[in-house]
């Protein structure tokens, strides 16, 4: 599905989550680059990250993240601990990180910043992180404008996480 620059994938178990067409066409208008969204059952999420970090890094663990940005991809991983409107909230948020990363302007700027040591392991040293701030405040003010609340980061999910 291909709406304003944005190309959805929608893999099989993922369905319930994915946005209205109309709302996928705003975001892919107000983003302004063309990226490519992919809505994953959670049970993929340890095949996923192996596929797409092969080397570099070890698997954080199975509930350590919602989604992640590479590029212009955006792959948000759903299951019971997200809700339609926390899977919008997530996907505004890393749709923020997509702008920073096409802006050579942004992202020089936020690449100054290092990450916490902790940034993949620890939810406090994550929401830490500058361009993860930003990232938030753009998925809150959106949710104005499409009618999700506000605060649906990654505090308010870990809450939803079940304890292992």
């Amino acid at each position: 599905m291909a709406t304003s620059g944005l190309q959805v994938t929608v893999h099989p178990g993922a369905e319930a989550w994915v946005p209205a067409p109309d709302v996928l066409e705003t975001l892919g208008r107000a983003l302004n680059v063309p990226a490519r969204v992919e809505f994953l059952p959670r049970s993929r999420v340890r095949e996923i990250w192996d596929r797409d970090h092969p080397r570099a890094d070890s698997f954080p663990g199975h509930y350590a993240f919602r989604a992640y940005t590479r590029d212009r991809l955006v792959r948000l991983f759903v299951d019971h601990t997200e809700t339609r409107d926390s899977a919008l909230w997530l996907l505004v948020h890393e749709l923020a990180h997509v702008a920073v990363d096409s802006n050579d302007l942004l992202d020089r700027a936020y690449s100054s910043y290092p990450r916490p040591a902790a940034y993949r392991t620890d939810d406090r040293a994550h929401e830490a992180w500058p361009e993860e701030q930003l990232a938030n405040n753009v998925a809150d003010q959106w949710g104005q404008r499409l009618g999700y609340a506000a605060g649906l980061n990654r505090l308010w999910w870990r809450k939803r996480v079940p304890r292992s």
